[in-house]
């Protein structure tokens, strides 16, 4: 049982931390070109859809994490912390570029690293910046701590 709820525990964090991102790209590349990358109500849905929580590959669960048919995130657990982390990736989107904060870009440039997999198809860091909307230094930091996690070392399988 205690398998259980850490793995839950792990899973909203991840759901949580998802929005995080997908929010601060959101408001960073609203801000800089006037059109958001993503949108909150598309990327819940799908993000949250039953079906997709059930799917092994989703939260990147290993087999020794896992028990046939059991979902260790609710559809209402996902939204919520979606939810939650996309609103304060939302505000730090905004903070980030009226203020050029290099430390902020740099810490959702580290969490985008190791998340990569997680939230897009494909895993690079000019690809992430770009759909930031990032340019100059903010660019040039971001692809420099985004790359300190790895995630460019990484090999996808089958999403």
């Amino acid at each position: 049982m205690i398998n259980h709820e850490k793995r839950a525990d792990l899973d909203r964090q991840k759901m949580r931390d998802i929005g995080l991102l997908l929010g601060f790209f959101s408001a960073y590349s609203e801000l800089q070109t006037g059109m958001a990358t993503y949108h909150m109500e598309y990327d819940v849905a799908t993000l949250c859809d039953p079906n997709v929580l059930g799917d092994v590959r989703l939260l990147k669960r290993t087999k020794e994490d896992l028990e046939p048919h059991v979902l260790y995130l609710k559809e209402d657990d996902c939204q919520n912390m979606y939810a939650e982390g996309w609103n304060e990736g939302h505000a730090q989107g905004i903070q980030a570029h009226k203020t050029h904060d290099l430390e902020l870009i740099g810490t959702i440039a580290r969490l985008a690293g190791r998340l990569a997999p997680f939230y897009t198809k494909y895993t690079t860091a000019e690809n992430d910046a770009r759909d930031c909307k990032l340019v100059g230094e903010e660019r040039a930091h971001f692809i420099t701590n985004w790359r300190q996690t790895g995630g460019d070392k990484r090999r996808k399988k089958g999403i």
